[in-house]
């Protein structure tokens, strides 16, 4: 291999080293961190205002299993403890341990906590893209292409995402800190096993894997993988590498511990309401999900094809000694490793497939690589005018995919708005009914009676009840058998219309039976121009005291309905 200085077409010069024991490589993105850091907090303010508005509006209370962790967080920072009902069962029906505790922090300052919220989700999706964007000059720069064409190849990716920016800024979830965390592990490392760690590097990857099975349970997996796959690609790294698999290690050790004398269960309670035992549905389901993604997310199927290509650029770079393939190939078997853990879970039901979303900046950094080393032979005004075409296309694609999938994103805030409503309204019977509810996030935010969520999220025995889970993915764990032992006075469906129709098809056809019939009667519940439908007991109504509480005869409602 030559030592020659090599120029780039954006005029950088820099010298790659054939690298020996010990030696480091002495080169620099092209921007300064704080020109990145700048540029992270822009495309993210540009990137959730195109999601906002491409949506057609969202209200400013985030989606309805972001408000379940929500929930959780105020009855922490009340002093109620990590419980769904204050007073009630120790349950962990939010997966996101330390986005219990962030928020909780949040809850503690202000009872209305959701600008904060935004405000904390935002700042992590900048991080994240920042760390996108110091992933791609330094990928780039490794393996001699253009920084310069890269980053502006990322920046166009980005806009054209506009789903990434949905979940990591406005929905409220964990997804922002996961995909900072992740991205910043991934920098992090990449610069280890490249030579070009400073001080500092090590120490934060070590807080990162640390941190990571906190955020999410898959965090063990990814902590402890990467770990192990960057002391695959340089041995020589091997503190770093085993420090970081260690740290995840010990992390995932201690808060199971915890779970253990908390809430006598190793895993979130969600994993049990979740995930089936039935290993090869689960799978199929998984695969499923996995092919969805790739086939109907715009351009995905494009950028694996592409990331198929790159490993062999990366393989290749390995084996003849240039810089950039262990890292290339770092950032590639994360993707990789993303898509086998999620297929592996069964994936979900959540519109934009949002258990891929916090790796997307990933895949676009290989993009944005891919396209800085081919390009920068051509001339200034043909890159400038393709570039320009190519993104406008790229954004456009996005944005139309995104717009046809509004709806499917409103409603999944709807379900909020729904349900705080409902639970506002409720709060004034006499008296306050025990009530089963499906949508179990915006409820418990304002409802202070006793509730019961029948997909078992956050209910132990509803969630053990079955282990095979068959129906909706992740939320079809409703049981009957449980549901009699603890039959709630009201059933809440808040989450459909009171237009006569048929009853929810769901929860293993109970609305049709005529035990469910023999024991409730229909009713609606009337605030204003609100309206909502639920059943509830004969002896409950009797006793209520509810001022826009109607009771309707079976007779007017089908006895089937979707």
């Amino acid at each position: 291999m030559s030592n020659r200085p090599i120029t780039s077409a954006a005029g950088q010069t820099f010298r790659p080293l054939r690298r020996t024991s010990g030696q480091k490589q002495q080169t620099a993105p092209l921007m300064s961190v704080g020109s990145d850091i700048r540029l992270a907090i822009v495309l993210t303010l540009i990137g959730g205002a195109i999601a906002y508005l491409l949506a057609g509006g969202v209200p400013l209370i985030g989606i309805d299993d972001a408000a379940i962790t929500r929930s959780y967080a105020q009855n922490v920072a009340r002093g109620a403890g990590y419980v769904y009902n204050v007073g009630g069962e120790r349950v962990e029906g939010s997966t996101a341990f330390l986005w219990v505790g962030a928020l909780s922090a949040l809850y503690a300052l202000t009872p209305a906590p959701e600008l904060a919220i935004l405000a904390l989700c935002a700042s992590l999706t900048s991080l994240a893209v920042l760390a996108a964007l110091r992933l791609t000059g330094w990928l780039t720069q490794w393996c001699g292409g253009d920084v310069a064409i890269a980053r502006r190849v990322l920046i166009a990716a980005l806009l054209a995402s506009p789903g990434y920016f949905l979940w990591s800024v406005w929905t409220m979830m964990e997804l922002a800190l996961w995909s900072a965390a992740i991205l910043g592990l991934v920098l992090c490392l990449a610069r280890v096993i490249e030579g070009c760690a400073v001080p500092g590097v090590r120490a934060f990857a070590i807080v990162l894997a640390l941190a990571l099975p906190l955020i999410r349970p898959e965090g063990i997996a990814v902590g402890f993988g990467l770990g192990i796959i960057a002391l695959c690609l340089s041995p020589r790294t091997w503190r770093t590498a085993l420090t970081v698999a260690i740290a995840a290690t010990a992390s995932c050790a201690v808060l199971t511990a915890f779970r253990l004398s908390y809430f006598g269960q190793p895993f979130p309670n969600t994993f049990y309401a979740k995930v089936s035992s039935d290993l090869i549905d689960g799978l199929k389901a998984g695969l499923h999900y996995l092919a969805s993604f790739i086939l109907g997310a715009p351009f995905v199927d494009a950028l694996t094809v592409l990331g198929v290509v790159m490993a062999v650029v990366a393989v290749i770079r390995l084996r003849d000694g240039l810089p950039g393939g262990r890292a290339l190939l770092l950032v590639l078997l994360t993707v990789l490793g993303a898509f086998a853990v999620y297929a592996g879970l069964g994936g979900d039901h959540f519109v934009l497939w949002r258990f891929y979303q916090p790796v997307v900046p990933l895949m676009l950094v290989v993009l944005a690589v891919a396209v800085g080393l081919t390009i920068p032979r051509l001339a200034a005004y043909r890159t400038t005018a393709a570039f320009t075409g190519a993104s406008l296309v790229a954004i456009a694609a996005g944005c139309v995919h995104y717009v046809q999938a509004r709806f499917d994103v409103q409603s999944e805030f709807a379900l909020v708005q729904s349900g705080t409503a409902f639970g506002t309204y409720l709060n004034t019977a006499t008296p306050r009914p025990v009530i089963g509810i499906g949508p179990a996030g915006g409820i418990a935010l304002t409802y202070d009676g006793q509730i019961r969520d029948l997909l078992g999220l956050n209910w132990v025995e509803m969630a053990h009840a079955n282990p095979i889970k068959v129906g909706m993915r992740n939320h079809a764990s409703f049981d009957l058998e449980t549901f009699w032992r603890y039959p709630p006075e009201v059933v809440a469906t808040f989450n459909r219309s009171c237009a006569r129709a048929a009853p929810d098809a769901g929860f293993d056809g109970i609305f049709q039976t005529a035990r469910f019939r023999a024991a409730y009667v229909p009713v609606q519940f009337s605030d204003g121009s609100d309206c909502w439908p639920g059943y509830a007991t004969a002896d409950w109504i009797s006793e209520a005291n509810l001022p826009g509480l109607s009771v309707l005869d079976w007779s007017a409602i089908p006895r089937s309905g979707g």
